[in-house]
C-alpha cells in the first residue's frame, strides 16, 4: 500500500503567538505564501514486524530520532495511539521524505514532514479522519515539539494564506488574499517568491522567549488588522517588512538583501522565523546572487 503528500513549503511574514493547554487551539494569527517547493513525503507499508523507516531526502534517520525529536515519529505516534484497529507489529512502513527548500530557515519544512505523514498514513489505512482531522494531527504534532505554530493551516489553504484565529485546520479561523492577475490586477500571469537563505534559526529558542514572544504579539495585532483592511499583496509584504523591524528579528545581512529585493519586486522581508530574505515578484529576475526562485502555490496540501 502506498500513498503521496506533496505539502507547499510556507513562509510567513509576520506572526502573533497565541498559548492554549488545547493543542488543537494554541497556534498564530499571522500571514504568509506558500511556494511550488515543499515537501514531498511518499508512505509505503507492507507486510513486517513493526519496523519503521523514515528516510529524508535519502537519508535514513530511523537510527537517530525518536517521537521527542522528529516531527514525523510523533506525527506517527499520534496516529497510533489513536487508532487501536491495526496490528503495528505486523507491518513495517517506510516514509520517505523529499525536502525541496533549505530547513530551518522559514520556509515550514516541519509542517510539511508532519503533513505528509499524517496525510498518507489516513490515506492508506482508511482512517475515520477528514482532510482536516488528518491535517489537525500535524498541527498537533508541531505544538507539541514547539516546531511551528501555524505553517500546517498556511499550507493547506495555499497561495497567501491569512491565519484569523489560532488553531489547527477545521478548528482555527483562516482566509487568504484573492489574488490571481497580477498583484494589483494590472496583468496576467503567476507570481514568483524568490528567496535566498543564509542560515538556520531554530523555531523553537524564539517560541520559548517569554519577553520576545510578548513583543512579537503586540506588533503583531497591528499587522493583521492592517491586512484585514487591506488584503492586497503589495500591503502584506510591507506589513511583514514592518513586523521584522519593529519585533527586531530581522537579521543584519538578511536586511542588506532585502533592501536590495525591495527595489526590484513588490515587496521583500524576512522570512518568520529564518535566516531567509524573501520577494514576491511578477518576474523571477533577480540581481541577487545565488537566489532560489519559486512559483505562488494556490492549491495547498494535496495527494499527488
Amino acid at each position: 500500500m502506498q500513498s503521496s503528500v506533496f505539502a507547499p513549503s510556507h513562509i510567513t511574514g509576520f506572526f502573533e503567538v497565541v498559548d492554549d493547554p488545547n493543542p488543537f487551539i494554541k497556534g498564530s494569527r499571522g500571514a504568509g505564501v506558500t511556494l511550488d517547493q515543499g515537501v514531498l513525503t511518499q508512505v509505503d507499508v507492507s507486510e513486517g514486524n513493526g519496523e519503521i523507516i523514515i528516510k529524508n531526502n535519502g537519508k535514513s534517520i530511523s537510527q537517530k530520532y525518536s517521537p521527542d525529536t522528529s516531527v514525523s515519529y510523533r506525527t506517527l505516534d499520534l496516529i497510533r495511539k489513536q487508532t487501536e484497529l491495526i496490528e503495528w507489529d505486523d507491518i513495517k512502513i517506510t516514509i520517505n521524505h523529499q525536502v525541496q527548500v533549505p530547513v530551518e530557515s522559514g520556509f515550514g519544512v516541519s509542517a510539511g514532514l508532519a503533513l505528509g505523514t499524517s496525510l498518507a498514513l489516513s490515506r492508506i489505512f482508511k482512517l475515520p479522519f477528514t482532510f482536516y482531522q488528518a491535517a489537525a494531527i500535524a498541527h498537533h504534532a508541531e505544538i507539541q515539539l514547539k516546531t511551528g505554530l501555524g505553517d500546517v493551516t498556511g499550507a493547506v489553504i495555499g497561495g497567501f494564506p491569512i491565519r484569523i484565529e489560532p488553531g489547527a485546520p477545521g478548528i482555527g479561523k483562516a482566509d487568504k488574499i484573492l489574488y490571481g492577475s497580477g498583484a494589483n490586477n494590472k496583468s496576467q500571469g503567476d507570481l514568483f517568491v524568490i528567496s535566498k537563505t543564509l542560515g538556520t534559526i531554530e523555531t523553537s529558542s524564539v517560541l520559548q522567549d517569554p519577553a520576545m514572544t510578548g513583543k512579537i504579539n503586540i506588533v503583531a495585532r497591528h499587522m493583521l488588522k492592517k491586512l484585514l483592511s487591506n488584503p492586497k499583496i503589495n500591503n502584506l509584504m510591507d506589513l511583514s517588512f514592518e513586523f521584522a523591524r519593529e519585533t527586531g528579528l530581522i537579521d543584519p545581512d538578511i536586511l542588506e538583501i532585502v533592501e536590495v529585493m525591495k527595489d526590484e519586486t513588490l515587496g521583500a522581508s524576512m522570512a518568520m522565523l529564518g535566516k531567509t530574505a524573501f520577494a514576491i515578484s511578477e518576474t523571477p529576475d533577480s540581481s541577487v546572487d545565488g537566489v532560489m526562485v519559486a512559483r505562488v502555490d494556490n492549491c495547498g496540501c494535496r495527494f499527488q
